[in-house]
């Protein structure tokens, strides 16, 4: 009888862990939703499947792997000691002990990171990204010369909308740069100014390694916005249901589209996905001017797999179910993982 595939399911937590390590009683469905589907999405798969939260200590992690040697590590780490930029530290610790793991390598993560990295990768790919200027922290340089107005604000690493609000709209150059003093004062972040691209906002899910499959798009649309509003993804805008209920915000899949413009968008996809090195999964988030232009905005290498968010979602549109989804990104793993151990 075939044995069953072990897998541990590695998670950040945001406490010291229990010290019995039973993380299955820490994690009750209504905050921990996301690792909840996948574990019941793992144990539907028969897998043998063990828990590990990481807060601040590597040890604890390299313990449970000594121990416990898993065929794979389902990694769904989006911080180290509640610092979300330390993610890709995590992954460097499988690939270190030449342990398998899901999603993308370490080196990716930490790239994707970097919004002006990344859109200075794909730029030579032909992809459109909007023009931006980058001030780092500590710098002297403040002119914003070459960029259009209006422009977005952004914090160079954060993910998820973090640190984008109604103020990171700026009109003006002085607005904008007062937004970077915040950004650099108070996030400690360095900033990305880019020019707004206006249009609609479109999320392009990718799964696979070699070959891939561009899934359905989904769009956001802003329903109760003033037409005189902008209309971007700030983090409310994304997380805060009431503020999405007030304006109404949904994401739903994409209405009608030109002709020639999804197909488009899913080679736009294939090659920003193939020139930063993603596997397993990710995705795009982009932006179709009124012109029918394209423009990736930015590429989330780690993107949710909660059973309601995006990717979960647009998979459903192929009749990929949720416990067929995360099979799929375990043999991904499986996949990239025996690559590197030969």
């Amino acid at each position: 009888m075939k044995k069953p595939l072990k897998v541990l399911l590695a998670f950040d937590f945001p406490v010291p862990p229990p010290e019995d390590g039973n993380f299955r009683r820490e994690l009750n469905p209504e905050d921990w939703r996301c690792e909840q589907n996948i574990i019941n999405a793992l144990n539907e798969l028969d897998y043998d499947v063990r828990l590990i939260g990481v807060h601040n200590s590597i040890r604890r992690l390299q313990v449970e792997l000594r121990r416990h040697p898993p065929d794979i590590v389902f990694n769904s780490i989006e911080s180290y000691n509640n610092v979300r930029d330390q993610e890709a530290n995590v992954a460097g610790v499988f690939e270190l002990l030449g342990v398998p793991y899901t999603g993308c390598r370490a080196s990716v993560l930490h790239l994707c990171r970097n919004k002006m990295l990344t859109k200075r990768i794909l730029s030579p790919h032909r992809i459109r990204v909007p023009n931006f200027v980058y001030l780092p922290m500590g710098s002297r340089k403040r002119s914003l010369r070459g960029l259009k107005f209006p422009v977005i604000v952004k914090p160079l690493g954060f993910e998820g909308s973090e640190g984008v609000v109604n103020k990171s709209f700026a009109e003006t150059s002085e607005s904008a740069l007062e937004r970077v003093d915040f950004l650099h004062n108070n996030l400690k972040s360095d900033a990305l100014v880019e020019e707004f691209i206006e249009g609609r906002e479109f999320y392009s899910g990718v799964l696979g390694n070699d070959r891939l499959t561009v899934l359905p798009l989904r769009e956001m649309f802003f329903k109760k916005f003033p037409e005189d509003r902008a209309k971007f993804a700030t983090f409310k805008a994304k997380w805060d249901p009431e503020f999405r209920s007030k304006w109404g915000i949904t994401n739903c899949y994409a209405a009608a589209l030109p002709d020639g413009v999804e197909e488009k968008i899913a080679r736009i996809s294939r090659t920003a996905y193939r020139a930063l090195g993603l596997t397993g999964y990710g995705r795009l988030d982009l932006r179709l001017t009124p012109e029918n232009e394209i423009y990736v905005l930015e590429v989330n290498p780690n993107p949710s797999l909660q059973d309601d968010d995006e990717i979960a979602y647009a998979a459903y549109e192929l009749d990929i179910e949720y416990t067929d989804l995360i099979e799929k990104i375990v043999n991904y793993g499986l996949q990239i993982g025996s690559r590197f151990s030969q």
